[in-house]
């Protein structure tokens, strides 16, 4: 995995964890991305234009799933 991927994906768990002490759909989220993105890193070569492809695509996702799981913390 290179540096970069990795300090994203680090920041967003720490920064999901943070913001969602009490949201295991954030947590849930931010799971689903890294193993996304650790999916991507192992089919890909890392710096590929396929391998960034893979991780925008698994960073939309997360995107969205943040969104519906705040958009759950707001309702409850």
């Amino acid at each position: 995995m290179n540096k970069a991927v990795l300090a994203l994906t680090l920041g967003l768990l720490l920064g999901g964890c943070q913001n969602s002490v009490n949201s295991p759909e954030l947590n849930q989220c931010a799971q689903q991305n890294f193993q996304c993105e650790n999916s991507c890193n192992n089919s890909t070569v890392d710096e590929s234009m396929t391998n960034q492809v893979c991780v925008a695509q698994c960073q939309e996702v997360y995107n969205r799933c943040k969104e519906q799981a705040q958009k759950l913390d707001n309702i409850n």
